[in-house]
């Protein structure tokens, strides 16, 4: 160790206690710093995965004028083809098929209008875990068996429980007249509103015998390896998609809320870090522009021994470093901690989970 930096050292010690205050200040402010991004980051995570991962997926596959209009008729057709020659890309992880229509659910005395979200059931499970979200019952069958999930609160409304017979009716793409009994296999909750109140699951290809849609799916979700991989995926599928005069669109452009939601999450914490660092930058100079102006007399002893105007220099930002690492190893560890905490909710998400990289879980 250098004299410089053993005077700065020791000169850091000669007023305890203003030091150790403006430390805690400065350890306070950067763990909570810390915290609150690594909270703020995970919020956004889980509706990432709730909203994206779980339902959107990274990109999706429409006939054109599916988005515009939601058609009935407006649909893919060969899926199984498409869904092949998707999965044969290095950039798709997977792909799953969705048939949507709309009808009116009864059971009993009282009926709901219900949206039909016709599914492969272990693609969908592959992809959005849709099997690991239930409340009550089963998951659907790996083949046809007019088996139905039903969104937790639909269920709680028509008073449904696990094994009840319900009946679907609906508007079929011939213009006949839509119906059949499904037996309810499974209670769903999946954290989307508009499914939870109002969706119903049923296999895809009972959804199809359903409409009358033989073969076809509105909608083929897709996900990339990871987050980092999309614009990849996106490059690769778009061209085979055209050539079958099909539509490729990014999650952005399908949820441009939610793209404009994360990118003001990264705004917002660079705001909060600009203000939290500054106050924290604030103290360092107060506390050291008393300390010198304490030792003027002292700092001109030190000159007149010869030492040259930027060694005093170097002495006084020996000191502000020594100064700014006491206190962040007091406050890494604070933030770290919170960082790296590890939940268990049920409730919330469903898995345990333990990373450095802030992931925290909104608790209820």
């Amino acid at each position: 160790m250098s004299a410089i930096s053993r005077i700065g050292w020791r000169n850091l010690w000669r007023h305890k206690r203003r030091t150790l205050i403006t430390a805690s200040a400065m350890a306070f402010g950067l763990g909570f710093c810390l915290g609150t991004v690594a909270l703020i980051d995970g919020v956004y995570v889980d509706l990432f995965d709730l909203i994206v991962g779980d339902n959107l997926g990274h990109a999706q596959l429409h006939h054109p004028e599916y988005p515009k209009k939601r058609g009935m008729w407006e649909t893919i057709e060969d899926a199984d083809g498409v869904i092949a020659e998707l999965e044969a890309l290095p950039e798709v992880e997977r792909a799953t098929p969705r048939l949507f229509g709309y009808g009116l659910l009864g059971f009993a005395d009282d009926s709901r209008g219900t949206q039909i979200i016709g599914v492969d059931p272990a693609r969908e499970a592959a992809m959005t875990k849709l099997d690991t979200k239930l409340a009550d019952g089963r998951y659907l069958a790996d083949g046809a068996a007019h088996e139905a999930l039903l969104g937790v609160k639909l269920a709680d409304k028509l008073d449904v429980t696990v094994g009840d017979e319900v009946v679907m009716v609906t508007q079929a793409a011939d213009g006949s007249t839509g119906n059949d009994l499904y037996t309810v296999v499974g209670i769903v909750e999946t954290g989307q509103v508009a499914i939870d109140r109002a969706g119903m699951y049923l296999h895809l290809a009972d959804a199809q015998e359903l409409l009358v849609l033989p073969g076809q799916v509105h909608e083929i979700t897709m996900v990339a390896p990871d987050a980092e991989g999309i614009d990849a995926m996106m490059a690769a599928v778009t061209t085979p998609a055209e050539g079958r005069g099909l539509l490729a669109r990014h999650w952005r452009e399908i949820n441009p809320q939610m793209a404009q939601m994360m990118d003001l999450s990264d705004a917002s914490s660079g705001i909060m870090m600009f203000f939290i660092f500054g106050v924290a930058a604030l103290g360092i100079l107060n506390t050291m522009l008393m300390s010198v102006f304490e030792r003027t007399k002292e700092l001109g002893v030190i000159r007149a021994l010869g030492l040259r105007p930027f060694g005093l220099f170097k002495l006084v930002m020996w000191e502000t470093a020594a100064l700014t690492a006491v206190a962040c190893a007091i406050g890494l560890p604070l933030g770290l901690g919170h960082a790296a905490r590890e939940c268990h909710c049920e409730q919330c998400c469903k898995q345990p989970h333990n990373n450095l990289i802030p992931l925290l879980r909104l608790r209820p």
